[in-house]
């Protein structure tokens, strides 16, 4: 993003905006003056998180970002062994990632070990985890080095095929192919249960996958919330690097999702969508524009065509996301993998 682009962005921002997320496709900490952004963001009065690979976090930017008072650093990492890690992340040196981490935390934690004007309160560290077939019992050992590793904050989330050959990493084929963790009101019977130990809950697990079953614990639901996207009911909004404001990270950019699973794959085309630029108008003005505001009603109503748990054989309207069988308009979110409780970011 240009400084100009951002600066203006920031000038304007709306006192309701409690949260600057540094994110997207991409590497936050690339960007030439990120650490001047993190300062303005956090002078700005807001909440300031970011994203990173862990590659570039030398001791250097770590302290830099520490004293320009980010809140919470996020690094994605989906292995906690060489081999499969660097498998996942081509082009990643995860003995680097590693060492940045533990000296990230050295700042954290021992802040008088290095200049003054670095001494700050404590920031968090958290993980986002991608779960796939082949680093599901990576995640378990995760959860293990958790606090040794400083993290107070995990993520985890499902894969996002954007290439055919990742379809069959998915862990979540069988929950739309037979509709598991289905909602209340789709079942035959919802079912309370009490916290168990853990030893004496492997009776239950199976059937909390039961599509015929609705699961709570201590009347708190497992369900899966489907049509109640995260971007949606937290007011979020995405300001792309041309400045362009788009509703979900999903519709940032141009890209096909691979999805079928047990079914036929079919590549869904995304067409990017944007309801204004920070270039021309200010970000109060393109939220309450006629047609973005016509756009959350309808996420926030989950009145699109349930296309993710349809067969790709009984229509196209999967292919892509201009339309729906339910008469929507551009962009439609029936098969995002986001509105249907299956993915979400940190």
């Amino acid at each position: 993003m240009d400084t100009a682009v951002f600066d203006k962005l920031i000038a304007e921002l709306p006192g309701s905006v409690a949260r600057i997320f540094f994110a997207g496709i991409g590497e936050p900490l690339a960007h030439p003056d990120i650490i001047r952004m993190v300062r303005q963001a956090k002078g700005a009065g807001r909440r300031v998180e970011l994203i990173s690979n862990g590659m570039l976090l030398s001791r250097d930017v770590a302290a830099e970002l520490v004293a320009a008072g980010l809140d919470t650093l996020w690094i994605s990492l989906d292995s906690t062994e060489v081999e499969s890690f660097e498998a996942i992340r081509a082009g990643a040196d995860f003995s680097t990632i590693m060492e940045n981490i533990r000296g990230f935390n050295r700042l954290r934690f021992y802040p008088y070990n290095y200049t003054p004007r670095y001494a700050r309160p404590k920031v968090e560290l958290g993980v986002s985890f991608v779960l796939m077939k082949s680093n599901l019992e990576q995640f378990s050992k995760l959860l293990k080095m958790a606090g040794r590793l400083g993290i107070s904050r995990i993520k985890a989330s499902h894969l996002i095929p954007y290439d055919v050959s990742q379809v069959s990493q998915a862990v979540y084929s069988d929950i739309l192919d037979r509709d598991m963790y289905s909602r209340p009101g789709m079942v035959t019977a919802d079912v309370d249960i009490p916290h168990l130990d853990v030893a004496d809950m492997k009776n239950i697990l199976p059937f909390m996958a039961d599509p015929g079953l609705s699961f709570s614990i201590m009347n708190t639901p497992l369900h899966i919330k489907q049509g109640q996207c995260r971007f949606i009911t937290e007011d979020i909004a995405f300001v792309r690097q041309d400045g362009a404001v788009c509703p979900c990270m999903s519709l940032l950019h141009e890209s096909t999702v691979y999805q079928g699973g047990n079914r036929r794959i079919v590549g869904r085309k995304i067409r990017p969508c944007s309801y204004g630029s920070i270039t021309e108008q200010t970000l109060s003005q393109i939220w309450q524009g006629a047609d973005y505001a016509a756009f959350r009603e309808r996420a926030a109503n989950a009145s699109f065509s349930p296309c993710a748990r349809c067969s790709p054989d009984m229509c196209n309207y999967i292919e892509g996301n201009e339309a729906d069988c339910y008469n929507n308009p551009f962009p439609t979110c029936g098969a995002c993998l986001w509105a249907q409780g299956l993915v979400q970011c940190p």
